[in-house]
């Protein structure tokens, strides 16, 4: 069992303190894996002596035992994406490479596919129901991201982009209000800006829906809806095929749900991008 799951089968069993510890650590693991424990703690608003006793009861000798776990788990010591990509070049023949890339998208797929489908008309509710859409992914989540929110932003208004431009995280989280919603999408190792923004969701109270890589990661841990997509690939990079598939099935339904009011506004925003130019239109000038 990972640190991970340890923590969330042993949550309801410890004590306020020890829980305000542990779900710190879920929620800002990037952190926990390069700082000391004394500047962690700090950070937890607890003291060193309370990570401790949260990694004794977890069944850990103490925290650099628990640390080096968190470290295993998000595959920064032995699987690195140097030790994949030595892993890649030992394989014998670029078709049988080819081949492999090709199966796991497959598979990504049909396991993203299988894990779901309940899930989607739950994420399709509440991003609906909310007054305002905030959609964020740093990194390799950026691709998701923007394919949420260039599709999205078609036939409704009130979506917006957190690229963290210029550092303009903070333009967005202050805005955020219960009645709004952020649809965020993080993969391990989580981005510490992902972090960031899920930690201001939180403290607003707006609805979360995140598009992540497992139920025990931070997103999952904090979000009202969950959907779950598998990176696994023979490259030494996660896949992000599933996630994609992810963010069009979600699209989708979304557009279904507002019915003649969508294909109205899409019909506009489409007529606007050729009218415009920035559509080449074969035989218009």
């Amino acid at each position: 069992m990972n640190p991970r799951e340890k923590i969330v089968s042993q949550f309801s069993t410890l004590s306020p303190v020890l829980q305000r510890a542990a779900e710190f650590s879920l929620q800002n693991t990037n952190q926990l894996v390069v700082q000391s424990m004394r500047a962690f703690a700090t950070e937890a608003g607890v003291k060193p002596a309370t990570l401790m006793r949260l990694a004794q009861r977890l069944g850990y000798e103490g925290w650099g035992e628990l640390k080096d776990a968190f470290i295993d788990d998000i595959g920064l010591r032995d699987d690195t994406y140097v030790s994949k990509a030595e892993k890649l070049i030992a394989k014998p023949t670029q078709p049988q490479l080819y081949e492999e890339v090709f199966q796991a998208h497959q598979a990504n797929l049909a396991a993203t596919q299988r894990d779901n489908h309940q899930k989607m008309d739950k994420a399709v509710s509440l991003l609906d129901a909310a007054d305002n859409v905030y959609i964020c992914g740093f990194r390799a989540s950026f691709p998701i991201a923007w394919s949420l929110f260039y599709i999205y932003r078609l036939f409704n208004r009130q979506v917006s982009l957190i690229d963290g431009l210029a550092s303009n995280i903070e333009v967005f989280t202050r805005e955020l209000t219960a009645q709004d919603a952020i649809l965020l999408t993080s993969f391990a190792p989580y981005s510490r800006e992902s972090l960031t923004v899920l930690q201001a969701a939180r403290q607003a109270g707006a609805k979360i829906v995140a598009i992540t890589d497992s139920p025990v990661s931070p997103l999952a841990q904090a979000a009202d809806c969950t959907l779950l997509f598998s990176v696994e690939s023979p490259s030494f990079f996660p896949s992000v095929v599933s996630g994609m598939g992810l963010a069009e099935c979600l699209l989708a339904m979304l557009v279904a749900r507002h019915g003649r009011e969508a294909v109205s506004k899409i019909e506009n925003a489409e007529r606007y991008l050729i009218d415009s130019g920035a559509y080449v239109v074969p035989g218009k000038p």
